[in-house]
């Protein structure tokens, strides 16, 4: 039982070990002065790693997205299975406008099926 601080200390040292790096590598990456972010709270820094982390994805989807026609088919495959439910979904709404509905579903169609032939996914999570 007299462990027990101490395990937790050490717990707790490993962690703020952890955020000061995360810090730096973010800050780095981001190519902000460090100097300027001294002091950050530590859901700051988680924020800022994740939100940083989803820009990464993004940009790995969207490469594959260019490259690998795999990629392109199983996007393709989901969103028109996601654009399916919520036409699904519209229909079983009581009273939902016919033309709310079909501005949706047109603009679901403009997004796969962009003018430029581009596809950019811009919220892949």
């Amino acid at each position: 039982q007299s462990n027990k601080p101490l395990m937790e200390k050490r717990r707790r040292a490993r962690i703020n070990e952890c955020l000061v790096e995360l810090k730096s590598l973010v800050l780095q990456a981001l190519k902000k002065d460090s100097t300027q972010y001294s002091k950050l709270e530590k859901a700051d820094i988680l924020e800022m790693t994740v939100k940083h982390l989803k820009l990464l994805q993004r940009q790995q989807m969207a490469v594959a997205m260019t490259t690998d026609p795999f990629v392109v088919s199983k996007y393709r495959a989901g969103f028109n299975e996601c654009a399916a439910e919520v036409a699904r979904y519209l229909d079983s709404v009581q009273g939902g406008s016919q033309e709310v509905k079909g501005r949706v579903l047109n603009h679901l169609s403009n997004c796969i099926n962009p003018q430029g032939g581009q596809l950019h996914p811009s919220h892949v999570q």
